[in-house]
């Protein structure tokens, strides 16, 4: 029974972050961009308490970006997803084709849809953050 409980407290932890909603890259739309080593491991982030009064926020997971010729830790955040758009999340993958070449596809947001779209009406601009005060904000370019 000691087995049990601990995996009943991280169920019930890990039910009430709300994350963003996720799915693949379209592969016509998808952006490969060559890196010359792999990324470091994840960062642990702790999950800020989303506010009562912004119950629209959800979690956007931290990740590496491929910058200039360095990896950097993006932190994760709350944003407030916009409304029929789901977010790709980066993607670092070896050619299987010719020599081989590591790549990395950065996280875009798309629209639902995305895969029968071309051209820019298939994506989403990046969503607004939440800030501190618990208020949208407009999030980085």
């Amino acid at each position: 029974m000691r087995f049990v409980v601990p995996g009943l407290l991280f169920t019930a932890c890990a039910a009430t972050t709300e994350l963003v909603p996720k799915g693949t890259h379209p592969p016509h739309l998808q952006e490969f961009v060559a890196v010359e080593y792999p990324p470091p491991p994840a960062q642990v982030e702790e999950i800020t308490p989303r506010h009562a009064s912004n119950p629209d926020c959800a979690w956007l997971d931290g990740f590496p970006a491929w910058v200039g010729r360095r990896w950097i830790w993006q932190p994760g955040q709350w944003v407030r997803p916009l409304e029929g758009c789901y977010y790709a999340p980066p993607v670092v993958a070896w050619s299987k084709a010719g020599e081989p070449r590591l790549y990395y596809s950065p996280p875009r947001w798309y629209r639902d849809g995305a895969l029968s779209m071309s051209g820019p009406s298939a994506f989403c601009a990046a969503p607004p953050a939440c800030d501190a005060n618990r208020s949208a904000a407009p999030a980085a370019p």
